[in-house]
């Protein structure tokens, strides 16, 4: 599960109770401060230190949470900051993969090139045209 502390992001292992009469899983976590980030089956929780500690920045500061988020993963790997996957989701979303399962496919996720040759968009489809002109 991540954890997602005000100090930094956290890859644990957590294991909830599964006994009979067992609260769910979600309950399990709000009465240890955690705030999961799904109820059905979370496998991302953000501790109450660190919700108040948003909170506290983006009232103050005017911090947006994707700022806020970049701040905790850049203090987790300062080694590596390259390795933020904030691009990669930014491209995924553009693109239309943001809320789906679908995986891209090669190609998918390019960017439309107004300079590069389209046929029947930035170049005509007749034979007789050469690239010459």
């Amino acid at each position: 599960m991540v954890i997602i502390d005000k100090s930094r992001v956290h890859h644990l292992e957590v294991q909830c109770c599964h006994c009979p009469n067992a609260l769910s899983s979600d309950i399990q976590l709000f009465r240890h401060e955690f705030f999961p980030a799904s109820f059905n089956r979370p496998k991302t929780a953000f501790t109450f230190r660190v919700l108040d500690d948003f909170l506290l920045d983006n009232l103050e500061c005017s911090t947006l949470a994707i700022n806020y988020y970049s701040k905790l993963w850049r203090m987790t790997s300062s080694m590596f900051p390259h390795l933020v996957p904030w691009r990669q989701l930014k491209t995924m979303k553009w693109h239309g993969f943001g809320h789906c399962s679908n995986d891209p496919k090669a190609g998918d996720l390019t960017l439309f090139c107004l300079a590069c040759p389209q046929p029947g968009i930035n170049m005509s489809m007749s034979g007789d045209d050469s690239f010459d002109e």
